[in-house]
Parts: C-alpha cells; structure tokens; sequence
C-alpha cells in the first residue's frame, strides 16, 4: 500500500465515523498537527507509532507483503484491493 492510499484509507474511515480532524487525533492522543500531516500524506515524517495510534481507533493494522504480489483469495474476500 502506498503512503497516499494509507492516508486515503484513514481519511475515509474517520469521514464515516462522521468524525472532524480535531476529535480524531484527540481520540488517537496525538496533535492535530501531526494528525493533519497523516492525512495530508506526509507518514513519513510521523512516526510510525502514530500511524498506528490513528490505524488502531479504526481497527486497522499495517501489513507487509512481497511487492507486486498477486492478492491471496482471503484479501480479495475480505475486500482488499492494494
């Protein structure tokens, strides 16, 4: 998954959640500063505890996969589509 489809991802879960920046990076316990540069793409300069703070309050977890690889039939079932 790509930083732009993390943040993606996450923008779209507290949109459903009906949630505004502010109430999420509270919720999550870190700055709105640093929440704002999740969304806005900029991971990589959050550590990556962060992310997992905001992943959590979704209940969403980073994976990691080979590259390239095609997805499994348990990933397409659930969903997934990167």
């Amino acid at each position: 998954m790509s930083l732009n489809k993390l943040s993606e991802t996450i923008i779209a879960h507290r949109k459903n959640k009906k949630w505004t920046q502010g109430e999420t990076a509270k919720y999550a316990g870190i700055s709105l500063n640093t929440y704002r540069r999740i969304e806005d793409g900029f991971i990589e300069e959050v550590g990556i505890t962060k992310v997992e703070e905001v992943l959590d309050l979704f209940g969403l977890e980073i994976s990691v996969r080979e590259k390239g690889r095609p997805l499994t039939l348990e990933e397409l079932q659930s969903g997934q589509t990167y």
